[in-house]
């Protein structure tokens, strides 16, 4: 199974995608799930499920803005609103939900060791802040998996897709035919990781995106 974990909707501040046509597309270019991983929002993720009918399997993600770093929940059922980590990974786990460090090395990591060892996982490539070009090893981004070894992570990848172009440029592979099969794969570390970085347009045209939203909806004081 080809899964891509870190998919964003227009439910995400800096994203325009529909639900349904990233569905589309994800089945377009071969792959059998996504994760729909919006900022600090689920809905999308729900949208994009009731889209999929049977034809792709959906994960319902979330992408949690806390003060340790991004982490992402994995087969959530309800929207987790915590901005401290270790919080935000005890509402993933008690929803029966993955935690995954997103992005790990994008920026300066100042994660605590106590926050680190409550992961399950943490991004062994994504394709918008990747620093190799790709990775087909397997493994991932060696910054990445010398980190996910030293705390017994599993490794998964995404595309962090904000854009059509994007979906799928990253991928977890897994011996999996269910989502219930996937979830258990990805915590005994069963993947297979590959992947192409997808520029740094993505990122400035996301970045623009999120500052026109916000024009047209300001945030209320």
């Amino acid at each position: 199974m080809e899964l891509d974990l870190h998919c964003h909707t227009r439910r995400s501040f800096d994203c325009s995608m529909d639900p349904a046509k990233v569905v589309r597309v994800a089945r377009s270019r071969g792959l059998d799930g996504i994760a729909v991983t919006d900022h600090d929002e689920i809905e999308g993720a729900f949208e994009a499920r009731r889209a999929a009918g049977g034809d792709l399997l959906v994960i319902v993600g979330e992408e949690i803005d806390t003060k340790g770093g991004d982490i992402i929940g994995l087969f959530l059922r309800e929207i987790v609103r915590e901005e401290d980590p270790l919080r935000a990974i005890e509402a993933i786990h008690a929803q029966g939900g993955i935690a995954v460090l997103a992005h790990p090395f994008a920026k300066t990591l100042t994660l605590e060791d106590r926050v680190a060892r409550a992961l399950d996982a943490c991004e062994g490539f994504n394709a918008r802040h990747a620093k190799m070009r790709s990775v087909d090893n397997g493994l991932g981004e060696p910054e990445a998996v010398t980190f996910a070894n030293s705390y017994d992570l599993s490794l998964v990848a995404g595309s962090d897709a904000h854009f059509y172009r994007e979906i799928g440029r990253a991928r977890t592979i897994l011996p999996a035919a269910s989502l219930d099969e996937a979830k258990e794969a990805i915590l005994r570390g069963e993947t297979a990781l590959t992947g192409r970085r997808s520029g740094p347009f993505n990122l400035l045209a996301a970045a623009a995106l999120r500052s026109l939203k916000r024009l047209i909806h300001p945030e209320p004081d």
